[in-house]
């Protein structure tokens, strides 16, 4: 019985990882296209998030460092990167 519940509870929170892919994919690409911005302007990294407003700081950090996305930040980065390498 305690494995079935335990298949159960990995095999939602690998939905919800797919389910969230997109989303995820987006957020990387913007990081990635922020990243090329800040490099041509000259700012580094703890220049931008000290410029950022109090709320978005939160939301980065929840979006980068919640475990609960954990997986789908893995297979939105796979993604982004095997797409990259295809261009």
């Amino acid at each position: 019985m305690g494995l079935n519940i335990t298949l159960w509870i990995v095999a939602a929170y690998i939905l919800f990882s797919l389910i969230l892919v997109p989303i995820q994919y987006n957020y990387i690409t913007h990081l990635k296209e922020t990243d090329k911005k800040l490099k041509e302007l000259g700012l580094t990294k703890d220049e931008y998030y000290e410029k950022m407003s109090f709320e978005t700081q939160v939301l980065t950090f929840s979006v980068q460092g919640n475990l609960l996305f954990l997986g789908a930040n893995l297979f939105a980065t796979l993604l982004y990167n095997w797409k990259q390498q295809k261009n």
